[in-house]
């Protein structure tokens, strides 16, 4: 595993934007675990998760020339890992994210920072990926008014789940879009790492969590 990923397993417990126990999901599932990307809320956690972002675009995507963020949650996930990236490359990164609604006076229009041009390399970013739709709308609306097509998208976490559709849907995005989908950890990756592992003196995830996790990824995983 990438010394990047190790790092940021141990960053998401330190943030506690990882946590185990019993969570019920906005879906009705019952998960072992929980990922708040909203525990990112200060200046030195937001610079640090942009600088394993900027990891992981550099490993899939080392010509990223643009990032997108969707509104809302991925606006300071794209200017932070542009800042980060522009910082490692030496180059300047470009960013820009979407408004919810049009904007009918001053700096009209639904696109927010520096527009992609055709020869851009853009990644989009986000949190998660839950079902996908979101993200298909936001490749529909970049496509339609920027005319330039993603590299991928990157997400933080990968929860490895089934939609609500009973579908992979990572595997289903990138059937309707053609679009990759990365992350910069799975949860199959944050269990190998964090097993049993003393993070600051103790261990948050001990094996009857790893097993639970496990369990719950047996019914709501085809991966």
């Amino acid at each position: 595993m990438q010394s990047y990923k190790k790092e940021f397993a141990e960053f998401l417990v330190r943030a506690e934007a990882l946590q185990f126990g019993e969570f019920t999901l906005k879906s009705g599932r019952s998960s072992p675990y929980f990922f708040n990307s909203s525990k990112f809320n200060t200046g030195p956690l937001i610079e640090e998760l942009g600088r394993y972002y900027a990891s992981a675009i550099k490993e899939n995507a080392a010509d990223c020339s643009i990032i997108y963020g969707p509104a809302y949650k991925g606006i300071p996930l794209c200017v932070s890992a542009s800042a980060a990236l522009s910082s490692s490359l030496n180059q300047n990164i470009g960013y820009f994210f979407n408004r919810k609604e049009k904007k009918t006076h001053g700096d009209q229009g639904i696109l927010v920072g520096q527009l992609p041009l055709p020869q851009d390399s853009v990644v989009m970013v986000d949190d998660v990926i839950t079902d996908g739709l979101t993200k298909i709308e936001s490749v529909s609306l970049i496509r339609d008014l920027c005319g330039v097509e993603f590299s991928g998208v990157l997400v933080a976490l990968d929860r490895m789940e089934k939609n609500s559709r009973g579908q992979d849907a990572v595997t289903e995005f990138e059937q309707k879009t053609g679009v990759a989908v990365w992350s910069i950890i799975t949860i199959r990756e944050v269990c190998c790492y964090l097993k049993n592992r003393k993070i600051d003196g103790t261990v948050v995830l001990d094996e009857s969590t790893a097993q639970r996790i496990e369990q719950y990824l047996e019914v709501h995983s085809i991966r």
